[in-house]
This record gives structure tokens, sequence and C-alpha cells, in this order.
């Protein structure tokens, strides 16, 4: 018989999207499946459409809490799950129907500690390309780097299929943005972490809209994610300095700058301490900027390093089309 699954969905205001992804894991082929759905102080009729699908599958549990945010609900799926295995899955998020058997299969012949696919970003807001990926190459991680790296192709949560007993004492902390690169740091250097495989093909959707975080206008979380990626650079060097070719702080300074390049030029001057910050960041981090393989990124990075300035005006220069 094939192992019980756990499947953690944190649930806050998605009654508009919540049935397509609840079609999506109850209609997967693998179905021996404990699917926890975890209401975190809806507002919206999103508790309703939970205990709709649960009277239709009584795989799926449902539990309420007063508004907690994300890493405690995440958090509550762990202690709530007796599967051998869990996944999290995001609320307005859809997956292909064989992803679980596929990553399952996968995570067993491999004995993976965590089970990793791609994601595919579906964009409501712009137009599709239609572009159809079908190749599923499989990389087998030969060590903790290469399975490290394999599992942080993707830097959240979402994607993997976990082992229960690696991750039940691993917490998601209560960081507004990149506690799930965090959590995924604390798995890689944990341990118990030896083995991670990687299918390289998106059977997980995830669905941008106007409401999302990726849509957002600078805020001062945006500062916190820099040290947050710092702190996951640090922990990950030590272990091997490929890690550095993930471009965790490269990453974080850049979304600073294309954040605060698409402000106009009145909330420019709100955040122009915060900006003043980034750049001071930047300097103090150059060789984990200029450290990377790749050409692009070694450049932009110089360009946030020596002129950040200039490389601001290019950037709004850009977004104003």
């Amino acid at each position: 018989m094939n192992d019980l699954i756990t499947i953690v969905v944190p649930v806050y205001n998605v009654e508009k999207y919540l049935p397509h992804t609840l079609e999506s894991i109850c209609g997967q082929t693998y179905t021996n499946l404990q699917i926890l759905l975890i209401d975190d102080g809806s507002t919206d009729d999103s508790l309703a459409v939970c205990h709709k699908w649960a009277r239709q599958d009584n795989r799926i549990q449902v539990y309420e809490q007063e508004n907690q945010g994300v890493s405690r609900t995440r958090n509550k799926g762990i202690q709530l799950a007796i599967g051998k295995y869990v996944m999290f899955l995001d609320a307005d998020d859809w997956v292909e129907a064989d992803m679980l058997e596929s990553l399952y299969r996968l995570a067993e012949v491999d004995h993976a500690d965590v089970a990793c696919c791609l994601l595919r970003e579906e964009n409501q807001l712009e137009e599709k390309d239609n572009c159809t990926i079908t190749e599923r190459t499989i990389i087998h991680g030969k060590n903790k780097t290469e399975s490290g790296l394999a599992l942080l192709t993707v830097w959240g949560p979402v994607c993997k299929l976990y082992r229960k007993d690696l991750i039940e004492n691993i917490q998601f902390e209560e960081y507004k943005v990149a506690e799930d690169l965090l959590f995924n740091t604390n798995v890689v250097c944990s341990e118990k972490f030896e083995r991670a495989s990687l299918i390289q093909y998106p059977f997980y959707h995830y669905m941008i809209y106007a409401g999302s975080a990726m849509k957002q206008e600078f805020q001062d979380k945006y500062l916190e994610a820099m040290r947050v990626e710092e702190l996951c650079y640090e922990k990950l060097t030590k272990i091997s300095p490929e890690f550095a070719d993930i471009n965790l702080i490269g990453c974080s300074v850049s979304r600073v700058f294309e954040k605060y390049a698409a402000l106009s030029p009145e909330k420019k001057k709100q955040y122009k301490a915060e900006f003043k910050y980034c750049k001071k960041f930047a300097r103090e981090h150059k060789n984990a900027l200029l450290q990377t393989k790749d050409r692009h990124r070694k450049i932009s990075g110089w360009l946030k390093v020596y002129i950040p300035d200039f490389y601001l005006w290019t950037l709004s220069r850009r977004m104003r089309g």
C-alpha cells in the first residue's frame, strides 16, 4: 500500500480561487492523502468553501484559528500531519494531476529526504505565452551540496515533498518575507538532510493576481527580506561556497531596486531613507554580489555597488516604457 501523504493548505480570504485549488488536490492520481485546510481567520467565505469540500471528500480535515499568519499556520500543519511525507500548497495555486504520484515515486526510488519539481508562474494580468514543457529531466543529488542546490531551485516550500521526520522539528519563523527561504535553508543545514532529487518539470502552477505579493508596491518588509536572505547566505555558504551562486543577496537587493524604481517621484521621497539603506547594504555585500558565474548578474551587481543611482535611473526609465 502507498504511504500516506499530508497536504497542508493555509487558507486566508481566497474564496474565489480555493475551489480550483481543491479540485486539483482532490483529483490527484495519488489518492492516499490527508488534506489539511487551516483557515487563518478569513473574513470572506473561504471557511464555508472548506467545509463544503470536506463534506464531499472525507480525506479533507478543516481547522479554524484566529489570524496568526502563514508561518504559524504552516507550523500547525506540520504538527497535525500524520503522513510519511508532507507537501505545502498555497490556497490560490493549483497542481497537475500526477504531481504527487511523480514526486512520491521519485522520493521512494531515490531514498530522497525531499523530492522537488519546478513551478510555473501563471500571470492573470498578462497574456499567456502558451509554452508547453513536456521533458521531465531528473537531477539526482549525489551529496548534501548537490541536494541543497536542487532543493533551492525553487526557494519556497511549495513544489516539494518533504519526509515528515525531516521537518517535524523545523519551524517557519515569523518574518513577513523570505520566511520560506529560511525554512528551506534550515532544512538543508539540518543534520538529518542528506539527499534531494528534482524533476525539472513545472507540476506546480503559481498564480499571480492583482493582489499577489509579487505585484505589491515597495514596503519596509523588503528590507527585512534582505536581512533574512543575508542570514540564509551565511548559513549555506558555511556548508559550501557553491551556494553563493544561487545569488541570494543579489536577488534581495534587486527586489528593492525594482520596487523602488516603480514608485512615483513623491513616493520615492517617502522611502528615501530605506533606499539609502539598500545601497549601503549592497556596498557591504559587494563580494556576494560580484562573485557569481552568471555574467548578467555580475554586471547588475557591479552597477548596484558602484553606480546605484544610475542603475536606478535606467530601471525607472525602462518601467515607464
